[in-house]
């Protein structure tokens, strides 16, 4: 179609849309009728859709009738009455389809006949050969935009949303008159007309959106109506009536007014109706629905962003500054409130913004591991040009502390904290400094007002926990320290400054002489000083001795922050899992799991957490992490003897898998080289276990009854099966005066206990 036939097809168009049928009916018979249009016949289409429309299509019929008579092969004409049968009421679909293909046998493809089939294939209810013929329709002629709506039809009727909106789309692109219901195309065409003086027209354009919703919606949305309100009241100033005008808008500002107070109203329509006070000058009105929209706890990043971007594209860096410094009091956090009032701020200091960024992105990158020279020079370069940017003076205050230099990092810190003081981190990073430094009590007060924040991160939760630790610890209120300390090793229980607090508590509070108090020299150091220089020696030397004091959880503290230090040492962690194992194995083992996300990760790892759940007497759990033990790629022989022997030693005790656990402990001997009692004890109790009672007591002569208790309660059982009950008497009963400091000795004097009681045979063969 001609670019001088769409125009005016277009502004029939827009007459059908202000419901001035007359005119656009004269319009479409002169176009219809002229040399340009007679062929065209999407402009017969939309005469037979408003003749349908106006109830006239018997007039249009005897027309074509007439054309056909005078030209037998007049083919418009002919696809024209095949179009009015289909808006006819109760048109044969059927027929009609073998009229359309009838036709393109006679004149070949065509994108008209192709329409044709798939309009009445879609009201048959073949949705899927409807979509084909439409489909060839626009492949034959792109410019069929009615087919366009045939397809978004079907597939909203199929239930795909997205193609439909898809093909809707490209049809309101096409055709931007043809239906009601899209905003811009109602505001656009309300303008137009308001230009031209049209005022009528310009009404009706604006007013058949509201009908539109309440029609096909029910109700007609606020923001809607305040918006047709306002339109109308301009057109009402422009025909000269004041008053009319003056209540029209009056209305809409009321209705506006009561959006912004209601506290339900989606921050969308908040900024909807704040881009329409704009359009209608309203602007310090509009101001104010910004403000809300940025004061709303769940602001919109994209909406937050898109009003930054508003004020300062046009240059309104004071009302932006001004808008964002209200919702910064309000959303401190936020990362795009905090940029915006960070960009209008150097917009208004003169800065260079995009320079000033790059600087920034480039000081981010340093920060994280760069070089320091670059770094310290970077952060002056930017603090020559803007001093107001609370990232900058905190990354500043960092380097002079790393160099000793406190009263110069207090200087920027407290800059810092005064332009960014709401702020949870930049707080807790000042509060961190004058607790360490300066003054804990006014530290104290700074993390009391961040406390009362209900919606604190994990992570600044357990930096108040902490700071508020040393404090008390500073106080010299030691237990209330260890609180605080145990909720925030409950987050983070690998923290280095966390361990070495707690374990400075622990001495504290040890249950020791006074002169045995005094914290080891290198726990003031280890976190600053370089970890190669720190002498371990006297310090695994005093945690044994607080072991022999019975200073279990400080034993076990000590032991985790010398395993972080070890290089994964096995000989370390047996150390740290026999301090779990006296003090608390269901801690212990929450914190290994922790240490499995780090890369402390290893066989090792496993075998302490298997032993540990054996602690507990959680068998089934101890021998699923021996299992993954063994099928961790590159196993050294003797760690598979480890996990041989303790899979061996679940399963005999469980009373299961008594064979496997034979072959197991067979193989744990065979890998490890070096006759471990602990292993022939192991094996003893599967023999048992199976009725080889005398082979068990040939690997029991072997075991050391005197510092073994188990491999005493077994060498018992061994006796008892023989008959020789006062000689298993005498090998028990020494076992109950021993103190249980474990779940599984606890359980062999449990079983001790039964036969006395119960004078009943145990450990029958299977």
């Amino acid at each position: 179609m001609r670019k001088a036939i769409e125009q005016k097809l277009e502004e029939i168009n827009k007459l059908i849309f202000v419901k001035r049928y007359s005119e656009a009916e004269k319009r479409l018979d002169v176009l219809v009728d002229s040399a340009d249009g007679k062929d065209e016949l999407l402009i017969h289409i939309r005469r037979i859709e408003l003749g349908s429309m106006l109830k006239k299509l018997d007039r249009l019929k005897t027309q074509y009738i007439k054309n056909l008579k005078k030209n037998a092969g007049d083919l418009t004409s002919e696809l024209c009455l095949s179009f009015i049968e289909q808006q006819e009421d109760s048109p044969n679909h059927a027929e009609l389809v073998n009229t359309f293909q009838e036709i393109m046998r006679q004149h070949g493809q065509l994108a008209a006949a192709y329409h044709g089939i798939g309009f009445s294939l879609e009201q048959q209810g073949n949705y899927e050969r409807a979509v084909y013929n439409y489909e060839k329709c626009v492949a034959l002629d792109p410019s069929w935009y009615i087919a366009y709506f045939g397809l978004s039809q079907i597939y909203y009727q199929m239930g795909d949303e997205k193609k439909g909106d898809h093909f809707f789309f490209q049809f309101e692109q096409a055709a931007p008159y043809y239906v009601y219901g899209n905003f811009e195309t109602h505001r656009k065409l309300c303008q137009e007309f308001l230009e031209r003086d049209l005022f009528a027209d310009a009404e009706q354009a604006i007013q058949s959106l509201t009908e539109w919703w309440q029609e096909n919606k029910g109700t007609c949305p606020t923001e809607i109506q305040i918006y047709e309100m306002l339109a109308m009241s301009r057109i009402s100033k422009a025909q000269g009536d004041q008053v009319q005008a003056d209540t029209r808008k009056n209305r809409a500002l009321g209705m506006a007014l009561m959006s912004l107070d209601d506290s339900s109203t989606a921050e969308s329509v908040l900024y909807f109706i704040a881009k329409v006070l704009e359009e209608f000058d309203e602007y310090k009105r509009s101001v104010q629905f910004y403000k809300r929209i940025l004061q709303k706890s769940d602001g919109d990043p994209a909406l937050v962003q898109k009003i930054g971007g508003q004020f300062l594209s046009l240059g309104e860096y004071q009302t932006a500054k001004e808008l964002f410094e209200e919702a910064y009091a309000s959303h401190p956090e936020n990362p795009d409130i905090r940029f915006c009032l960070l960009v209008a701020t150097l917009k208004l200091s003169g800065v260079n913004v995009e320079e000033y960024l790059i600087g920034r992105e480039r000081l981010r990158q340093l920060v994280d591991g760069g070089d320091k020279v670059e770094l310290l020079a970077l952060l002056h370069s930017l603090l020559a040009k803007f001093t107001a940017d609370p990232d900058v003076q905190g990354h500043i205050a960092d380097v002079y502390l790393r160099l000793g230099n406190t009263d110069r990092a207090e200087r920027h810190y407290e800059n810092m904290f005064r332009i960014d003081g709401r702020n949870r981190q930049t707080a807790l990073k000042y509060a961190s400094f004058i607790m360490q430094y300066r003054d804990p009590d006014k530290a104290m007060e700074i993390l009391k007002s961040i406390n009362d924040q209900t919606d604190l991160s994990t992570e600044s939760q357990a930096e108040i926990y902490w700071l508020k630790a040393n404090y008390f610890f500073r106080k010299k209120e030691y237990r209330e320290s260890l609180t605080l300390l145990r909720k925030v090793l409950a987050i983070d229980p690998w923290n280095v400054s966390y361990l070495v607090q707690e374990i400075l508590n622990l001495i504290a509070t040890a249950r020791v002489d006074e002169e045995f108090r005094q914290p080891d020299g290198m726990l003031s150091t280890i976190t600053t000083i370089d970890e190669a220089k720190v002498v371990w020696t006297e310090y695994d030397l005093k945690t044994k001795w607080f072991a022999t004091q019975h200073e279990y959880e400080l034993v076990y503290a000590r032991q985790k922050l010398r395993y972080l230090y070890a290089d994964g040492s096995e000989t370390t962690l047996k150390s740290l899992v026999g301090a779990a194992a006296k003090h608390d194995p269901v801690r212990a083992t929450y914190d290994l799991l922790r240490l499995l996300n780090t890369n402390f990760d290893s066989p090792n790892i496993y075998w302490a957490l298997g032993t540990l759940y054996k602690e507990q007497w959680q068998l089934e759990t101890a021998a699923v992490w021996f299992e993954q033990m063994l099928i961790h790629p590159s196993l050294p022989a003797r760690e598979k003897a480890k996990a041989y022997i303790e899979l061996a030693d679940c399963y005999v005790w469980q009373n299961k898998q008594i064979p496997k656990a034979i072959e197991y402990a067979k193989l744990a001997i065979d890998l490890d080289g070096e006759r471990d009692p602990g292993n022939l004890r192991v094996l003893a109790h599967a023999h048992l276990r199976s009725g080889q009672v005398r082979q068990a007591k040939i690997y029991l002569e072997q075991a050391d009854i005197e510092n073994d208790h188990e491999a005493r309660y077994l060498q018992g059982l061994v006796q008892y099966r023989n008959g020789m009950n006062k000689q298993a008497n005498d090998l028990w009963k020494p076992l109950l005066t021993v103190r249980s400091e474990s779940l599984r000795f606890h359980n062999i004097k449990q079983e001790v206990l039964k036969y006395y009681f119960e004078g009943a045979p145990y450990l029958k063969a299977n």
